[in-house]
């Protein structure tokens, strides 16, 4: 998928950011650089942001596999 604005590739990560931040129902979307830009935010922040959504579970972003850790 490629950025409307600006033709840059855009992750699922930024799909989900998309979805979560302009519209659950989003067909096109912006990549992370135009969306700060949108939102006065730096990358980083909406970097910070998307961790956040996936600690909280939201599915709108790719869970991070998990260690398995054995137990004693």
């Amino acid at each position: 998928m490629k950025c409307f604005k600006c033709d840059a590739d855009v992750s699922y990560d930024e799909m989900g950011l998309n979805k979560k931040l302009i519209a659950r129902n989003a067909d096109k979307f912006l990549c992370i650089a135009c969306l700060a830009r949108e939102f006065g935010v730096s990358k980083e922040r909406l970097k910070e942001k998307i961790e956040e959504y996936r600690e909280m579970g939201c599915m709108l972003f790719a869970q991070k596999k998990r260690e398995h850790v054995s137990r004693p």
